[in-house]
């Protein structure tokens, strides 16, 4: 290497290299061909777009960085695998001190590969952005505060319609004078020496008490947080971030909040609202009556008013919600025959005593004697006086299977709304499911079948306190 490759022109400035300027791709391409047969290998090449052939022609290699990335990423299975393994597993044999924490749940295994995968993607790309990142600083040898090259006001170009090579003088092949001849020979339009400034490295003194003093602020937060933990303090918490801890907020069956003028939003200051008269829920009309209340289609109840001289006359055609006050249920209301919707076969008895069994079996008994496990259970209770109980009816009472005073909209409607002392079933049985359990009651009245031992209608046992009910 010659003499001025290490000689500055003056005591600040450093020789960087040669910049030649071309002014089309194709030139470019070719003196970068002619400089890496000459034997540079410490050159770079700028353009305003990327020119296809420029790396070969420079010489440079096929990136590193995808092996870095795919080592990082091998490790990150190893490592969200191994991690969840060591703390959900039974690894006490290999780790004593840390055996982990073995939870059963569900009868799943302790270990179980599709369960650890989500957590293992998500280590395997969060280090895999990493890798990239700052893979690709170290391999560029960033971060370069100053580059000579911007010092160049030919260079600006580069970025708009000229094409530049720069041989670095810390190239072996690398010398002032024949270097540059032989950037001429290769067709250069221009060449200028790139120097850098010894103080380019140098930082500001103002950057430098910055630094300093945001690593001494660095230090309050943990400082102020050990100085709080040593102390009582009476005062309420800072709450920097409310996070709508303290918004207004409405609760089902409690009175709404102030809201304006310390005033309820709400007339009724109630939080949760009743739904409007009348309405009713997209999909849910059921406007055939005789479907899902088992009375018959158009029936207007008869009303009972009481006039201002005491008595009591009838009017009709009053509409079906101002039948609050009839004195006498009037049986011509229900239908006495299936719906339309509804086909009495061998499948719907089958969901009938399927139902039957769940929901009216406790009370009624299979065979609907009125012999249920709850009921013997609060008639052996009875008998102590340890409950008060109304013994359950059985479905074989002559009243109950005589069509004309309990017809199936009747019972249809019993199962749904409830009577005397039954509950009503409306929502937990839907209306096919109740029309269903209604043909079922009519089977086992037609048949009369009763299990030997069966309680009769109107039976009265009296049963010790532990002792067995009766089968």
């Amino acid at each position: 290497m010659a003499e001025e490759n290490t000689t500055n022109t003056n005591e600040n400035t450093k020789l960087v290299g040669l910049l030649a300027q071309f002014d089309d791709p194709d030139s470019l391409v070719q003196a970068c061909n002619q400089a890496r047969e000459a034997g540079y290998t410490k050159m770079d090449a700028y353009s305003p777009f990327p020119v296809h052939g420029i790396d070969p022609a420079i010489g440079i290699k096929r990136t590193i960085l995808p092996f870095i990335v795919l080592s990082v990423a091998i490790g990150a299975v190893v490592l969200g695998l191994g991690m969840q393994w060591y703390t959900n597993s039974d690894s006490g044999t290999f780790s004593p001190a840390f055996p982990g924490y073995p939870f059963k749940i569900g009868g799943k295994p302790y270990f179980s590969l599709p369960a650890n995968i989500p957590v293992t993607f998500e280590v395997i790309v969060l280090s895999s952005a990493f890798a990239t990142f700052f893979g690709m600083w170290i391999l560029n040898k960033l971060p370069l505060f100053s580059n000579p090259l911007h010092r160049i006001s030919r260079f600006k170009r580069a970025t708009n319609d000229k094409f530049f090579l720069m041989i670095e003088a810390v190239d072996e092949k690398f010398n002032r004078s024949s270097t540059e001849d032989q950037m001429n020979q290769w067709g250069s339009v221009a060449i200028e020496e790139c120097r850098q400034n010894l103080n380019d490295h140098a930082l500001p003194s103002w950057l430098r008490l910055v630094v300093l003093m945001g690593a001494l602020l660095m230090f309050l937060p943990p400082v102020i947080i050990f100085r709080s933990m040593g102390m009582v303090n009476r005062a309420p918490r800072l709450h920097f971030m409310p996070d709508m801890d303290w918004q207004e907020k409405f609760k089902t069956q409690t009175l709404g909040p102030e809201m304006v003028g310390e005033k309820p939003l709400f007339l009724d200051e109630r939080a949760m609202r009743a739904p409007v008269n009348g309405s009713v829920s997209w999909g849910n009309l059921e406007a055939d009556s005789e479907m899902y209340r088992g009375i018959k289609n158009g029936y207007k109840p008869a009303v009972a008013v009481t006039t201002q001289t005491g008595s009591v006359r009838t009017s009709l055609g009053a509409s079906q919600d101002q039948a609050s006050a009839v004195a006498e249920e009037d049986l011509n209301q229900y239908i006495s025959e299936f719906p339309a919707g509804i086909t009495v076969d061998a499948e719907l008895l089958a969901r009938g005593q399927n139902r039957f069994n769940i929901y009216c079996s406790v009370c009624h008994g299979y065979s609907g004697n009125g012999d249920g496990l709850v009921n013997q259970r609060a008639l052996a209770l009875a008998a102590t006086s340890k409950a008060t109980w109304t013994t359950a009816k059985s479905l074989h009472d002559p009243v109950v299977k005589d069509a004309a005073k309990n017809p199936v909209g009747r019972i249809f409607d019993t199962i749904t709304n409830g009577r005397n002392t039954m509950g009503p079933y409306k929502a937990q049985i839907p209306p096919e499911d109740r029309w269903a359990i209604v043909a079922y009651v009519k089977a086992l009245q037609e048949t009369g079948i009763k299990p030997p031992g069966a309680a009769s209608a109107g039976d009265k046992k009296t049963v010790d306190d532990g002792a067995k009910p009766t089968p």
